[in-house]
């Protein structure tokens, strides 16, 4: 099922990557981390938004500009694109596996050092990356436009980050330059660990009560809440005994129960019947220590401001947004964006006993249209919105399933 959640948990665990958080003395002594002239005191790059997924501007060495996602979740860069790797000259010095989420088998990759990071005016040498071909991790499909690679902790570790989902903006400061104020927004610290951010002050009230969660802070991933690991007790929540496509992990597809949870609580805000997945045990690898992610579904309420070095995140709630409901996919489809611009959408996924599914909709059904208007003219966030407008809308779709076309229609409603 593709809900809210773009089809990308990027959850990774890398234990290549894995290392101590470095104080900022260090980071400076050895040269790392993104830094530029002392006479600007802050850096706007802006950034676009592909359901709930950043994508910022940046340079390899001298290469073109291209377009990476922005994910906390990653504890370091990853380089997807054979034609940049290949046209940079970039040498690996090892090989290594690739661990996360999915059925699948760890995926093959490699370690390439001493790269040159640049974005706008903030550089960052000495850096190393993790190509990955990308036949082996399609990003572009399924955020619906061109990706390049994914920009993790690198960005994050010596620099005070804010991600402004308001203004679609990322403000980079040096640690110097940034005094938190209570008008900044609530503060809470963090802990990072494996050079991502664990926050513990979101209690969720389940039939025992309330409990402190230790939950990561993921900006690579589009869901709300996401509960895993070995010291999640599903018995103590409501889900649907279906079990759900969740949508596509680092190691292949995820699969778990949807329900939610009563109530979910951070400082002073409060949401209840908050959508939540559970993927079944058996794919999650190495996370008994994990209890759980926050996605982008949850991020954008807020400006966001990363300060690692001081060990802390700071909430300032956009206007009332984070009092909107969480969206929930109601159709039951699960989609991928292709041809030159991403404009073709195909049924990656049909959930069983969905409306969709209900309504004969198969998967490799192409959608044309969608409520009478061609979908050359949406992108792949766009149609997911039409997916999820209300319990009852109906949705009319021309869909081409080989070289036939059927006029299908559906109302949506909730699957659990």
């Amino acid at each position: 099922m593709r809900i809210s959640w773009i089809a990308l948990f990027l959850v990774f665990l890398i234990s290549a990557s894995r290392a101590e958080v470095k104080s900022l003395d260090s980071l400076k002594e050895f040269g790392l981390g993104f830094r530029w002239s002392k006479a600007q005191k802050k850096l706007e790059i802006p950034f676009e938004l592909h359901a709930n997924l950043i994508v910022i501007p940046i340079k390899i060495n001298n290469s073109d500009t291209l377009r990476f996602l922005v994910d906390t979740g990653l504890g370091t860069t990853l380089l997807t694109d054979s034609t940049v790797f290949t046209s940079l000259g970039l040498k690996a010095i090892r090989n290594i596996e690739l661990k996360g989420l999915g059925e699948g088998e760890a995926i093959q990759a490699q370690v390439v050092i001493g790269v040159q990071l640049g974005i706008g005016d903030a550089r960052a040498l000495h850096q190393n990356l993790i190509y990955v071909d990308g036949g082996q991790l399609n990003l572009s499909d399924f955020v619906g436009t061109n990706i390049q690679g994914i920009l993790g902790y690198d960005l994050f570790s010596n620099l005070v980050v804010t991600l402004d989902y308001a203004r679609q903006k990322m403000i980079l400061r040096q640690d110097e330059n940034y005094r938190y104020r209570k008008s900044m927004g609530l503060r809470f610290p963090i802990e990072v660990k494996d050079n991502k951010p664990y926050i513990h002050d979101v209690c969720i009230v389940s039939k025992q009560g309330i409990k402190s969660n230790r939950l990561l802070l993921d900006s690579g991933a589009g869901h709300v809440l996401f509960l895993e690991g070995a010291g999640v007790d599903r018995s103590l929540f409501t889900f649907s005994d279906k079990q759900f496509y969740l949508g596509k992990g680092l190691n292949g597809a995820i699969i778990g129960n949807m329900g939610h949870v009563p109530q979910v609580r951070l400082g002073k805000w409060t949401w209840s019947h908050v959508p939540t997945a559970f993927p079944v045990p058996k794919l999650l690898k190495d996370s008994s220590q994990i209890q759980g992610s926050l996605g982008g579904e949850f991020l954008r309420r807020y400006v966001v401001t990363f300060n690692y070095l001081q060990q802390y995140v700071v909430f300032k709630p956009i206007g009332r947004q984070w009092k909107r409901p969480f969206e929930m996919e109601l159709s039951g489809l699960g989609l991928r964006a292709t041809g030159e611009k991403f404009r073709n959408f195909i049924i990656e996924s049909v959930q069983a006993n969905s409306p969709a599914d209900e309504a004969g909709v198969l998967p490799g059904d192409e959608i044309w249209l969608i409520n009478g208007v061609r979908t050359s003219d949406y992108e792949l966030g766009d149609i997911y919105r039409i997916l999820k407008k209300k319990e009852g809308k109906q949705v009319d779709l021309l869909v081409k399933r080989g070289n036939a076309f059927h006029f299908i229609s559906f109302k949506l409603r909730s699957l659990f």
